[in-house]
């Protein structure tokens, strides 16, 4: 099993933007985008396959594979997580919510049991934050609205670099099902380029299913 190492800070070629951004009061930045999901939704359908489950199994895999969403402060020192999970808002039947945390696979089909198996024991109407974690991604499921833009409650900033992931109400426009994603990362440790390879592979997959999991 792969350990976290430490990123070298000395030869990293963005380390002149990582002194500049990592002292902010608010070093975070977002970028909403609309993404195609019409050919995950008809995939899912076809299979009967879990549109919250496929979509989070696909960001994850797209996270991972992009190793600046991997990267995570620690002090002066930036972490490098072999492996990302994620960690996600579910509905209560009261209308509270809770935090469920789904490890990451490779296989969809284990992701998928996994998860499966995470919703059914743990919407227990508590917080669970495991704030001692950093090895995830945060999501956020807003199935109500089809945002534009979003912001994050936040308590303290100062040491804080978990990516944020909000996906929200898809709608129709023409023949194409889209969907709005929120993406807030740490500009210390990554730039909107990365962002932008994250919502581009990402699309890719959504538009290749089959591919990822079958």
């Amino acid at each position: 099993m792969p350990k976290i190492s430490d990123l070298d800070l000395q030869t990293w070629n963005r380390k002149h933007i990582f002194d500049f951004f990592k002292n902010y009061e608010n070093p975070f930045f977002n970028i909403c985008a609309n993404i195609d999901v019409t050919e995950l939704l008809s995939f899912g359908k076809k299979n009967s396959l879990s549109f919250f489950q496929t979509s989070l199994f696909l960001s994850l895999k797209t996270a991972n594979k992009i190793v600046e969403f991997r990267y995570r402060l620690d002090g002066e020192k930036v972490r490098i997580h072999p492996v990302i999970s994620g960690g996600s808002t579910v509905l209560n039947d009261d209308e509270t919510f809770s935090y469920c945390y789904f490890d990451y696979f490779d296989s969809f089909k284990e992701f998928s049991n996994n998860a499966s198996t995470i919703l059914s024991l743990s919407r227990s109407g508590k917080l669970n934050t495991q704030e001692e974690r950093s090895d995830l991604i945060y999501y956020s499921i807003i199935p109500w609205v089809s945002f534009t833009s979003f912001t994050h409650a936040v308590s303290s900033v100062k040491g804080t670099s978990i990516p944020k992931i909000v996906f929200g109400k898809y709608f129709t426009e023409g023949k194409v099902v889209k969907m709005p994603v929120s993406v807030e990362v740490h500009h210390a440790l990554m730039d909107g380029l990365h962002v932008g390879k994250f919502f581009n592979q990402f699309q890719n997959s959504l538009d290749n299913p089959g591919k990822y999991l079958l």
